[in-house]
């Protein structure tokens, strides 16, 4: 089982507002993600903060889409809601993760549980 951290959307993730997250993850975490789901190990802990920073469990979830690679600028508008609606435009989202709209992310769709 592999793990989330959602320190700047946990209200949004514990309300299930939040179906996806974007993650600027090595190839290598992303390759361990794909890997999760082709071998059909989609549950995974939701964690408020990673570990080592003293995060807690916080719940569950399960992917609901293989991990994908995508271009900031290709993110969907309907995504800035399944993001957890904190932003209202795409270039507030950018902003608000530091990436250019050219940055490849890590997309990772999911169903809190």
């Amino acid at each position: 089982m592999a793990i989330i951290s959602f320190s700047l959307t946990k209200e949004e993730f514990l309300l299930g507002k939040k179906t996806v997250t974007r993650r600027d993850w090595s190839d290598e975490h992303f390759k361990m993600w794909v890997n999760l789901w082709d071998s059909g190990r989609l549950i995974h802990d939701a964690w408020d903060n990673i570990p080592r920073a003293g995060g807690k469990k916080i719940g569950k979830l399960k992917l609901t889409k293989r991990p994908y690679k995508e271009r900031l600028d290709q993110m969907p508008l309907s995504d800035l809601q399944a993001e957890g609606g904190m932003c209202s435009t795409l270039n507030e989202y950018y902003s608000l993760i530091g990436k250019s709209p050219r940055a490849y992310v890590t997309v990772v769709r999911f169903k809190k549980m």
